[in-house]
């Protein structure tokens, strides 16, 4: 069998292979540009998270301090004030969990009452 081909054809094929080369290239290059602001906006984000991790423990401190000295004048009571906030923070936990669980609960089509479906019947 014998295959004729133009030479035009040739090049133009030769055209096709440097054209899809230079596509993928600048593929790669785009992708790397959006790979390097990720990593910019992660370096950023970091940051926050630290001065945020400083912010709390400088709280904290101080917190602690005004305890302290609240409790050395007798104003608070340090044993009656750590129970209160134990169960602050178990009354926070449970109401997040029913929050949660009201989220959860939401997302899952919810059945019809047998009242709801024999008045559907007796309309219908």
């Amino acid at each position: 069998m014998l295959v004729v081909q133009t030479t035009s054809l040739r090049f133009e094929a030769a055209d096709a292979g440097v054209s899809t080369n230079e596509h993928l290239l600048e593929r790669i290059s785009a992708t790397e540009n959006r790979i390097t602001r990720l990593a910019e906006r992660l370096e950023r984000s970091l940051d926050l998270v630290l001065r945020q991790a400083q912010n709390s423990s400088f709280d904290r401190s101080l917190v602690k301090a005004l305890i302290d000295v609240l409790s050395e004048e007798g104003l608070v009571k340090k044993e009656r004030l750590e129970q209160l906030w134990a169960e602050q923070c178990e009354k926070a936990e449970a109401e997040e969990t029913n929050r949660s669980k009201r989220r959860k609960a939401g997302k899952r089509k919810k059945p019809i009452s047998l009242k709801k479906q024999s008045a559907k019947r007796t309309r219908g």
